[in-house]
């Protein structure tokens, strides 16, 4: 028997080996790309931006809370305004707002209904209101007060403004100058004139400064004696009666021998005041007891 000839495969000449595609594939061998990764700072940063996204916000309002705050301060304002009305101020008119508070319109008698609290309210303010209205009473005489004293107190303070102060240092015709008195320290057979007391007063429109005196005692008319003024009365304003005492620089020396006839009970002293200029403001001629007794 012949062998029967096996029959042979068919070549499809379009089919490709295995060997060949996978050299002919051009992707296989690329490597993979890397995924970017991300470090611990960054992850820090987003954290916080997720935590942030999440986080939710509510706002809770309540109504009648807000009515119940609102009625307190109208209350107050109510309490105000009587009194000041029953305080006597005059064109205060009270503002209605009974209108904006209703138990109709307002949320709490549309949607709590919590009305009650509201108006027990007012009874107790009632109590609280006549100690207030006499505190109001109080502030208002207070102030009434006050109002009245300041315009005084301006006027006076406009009258100095306006009148500037004025000084008068040539012509001197309406000051007068009187001695009152004179301090004496006796020796025994002759003494010393120390001081003297004196009264100065100014009718002039103006300020007049007196800045010292000479004094001339009988029998030493030759000897003449040039003192201060005493510090008050440096500066006499108009209209003023000033009296001051001056010490005798030095002191002045007499004795019964150079008086006229010796009678040292009843010695004429002059004095003339006299300003800067020398310049005679007043001056005054009087008899003084220079005796020991």
């Amino acid at each position: 028997m012949e062998p029967q000839e096996q029959p042979q495969e068919k070549i499809n000449p379009f089919r490709e080996s295995p060997q060949a595609a996978e050299k002919i594939n051009p992707f296989k061998e690329l490597p993979k790309p890397k995924q970017p990764q991300v470090t611990s700072k960054e992850k820090h940063k987003e954290k916080p931006q997720e935590k942030s996204q999440a986080k939710e916000i509510t706002i809770k309002l309540r109504p009648w809370k807000m009515v119940k705050g609102l009625f307190i301060i109208v209350l107050f304002l109510g309490v105000f305004y009587a009194g000041r009305f029953t305080a006597g101020a005059e064109g205060v008119a009270l503002p209605n707002f009974s209108k904006y508070f209703t138990q109709d319109a307002g949320p709490s008698g549309l949607v709590t209904g919590e009305t009650e609290p509201e108006e027990q309210e007012p009874e107790a303010s009632q109590e609280a209101a006549p100690l207030e209205v006499v505190a109001a009473q109080n502030d208002s005489e207070e102030t009434t007060l006050a109002e009245a004293e300041v315009p005084e107190a301006a006027e006076k303070v406009e009258e100095t403004e306006k009148k500037p102060e004025t000084f008068v240092d040539e012509e001197y015709s309406l000051v007068t100058l009187s001695l009152d008195g004179v301090y004496k320290d006796w020796k025994g057979t002759w003494g010393k004139i120390k001081g003297v007391k004196y009264t100065i007063t100014n009718n002039e429109k103006g300020t007049i400064r007196p800045h010292h005196f000479t004094m001339i005692v009988e029998g030493y008319e030759d000897g003449e004696k040039y003192f201060d003024v005493g510090i008050a009365s440096q500066r006499v304003k108009s209209e003023q009666t000033l009296s001051d005492e001056a010490a005798v620089s030095g002191g002045f020396a007499y004795s019964a021998v150079t008086i006229p006839d010796g009678d040292l009970k009843k010695v004429r002293v002059s004095l003339f005041l006299q300003d800067a200029n020398s310049e005679t403001i007043a001056s005054v001629h009087q008899e003084v007891d220079l005796s020991g007794e």
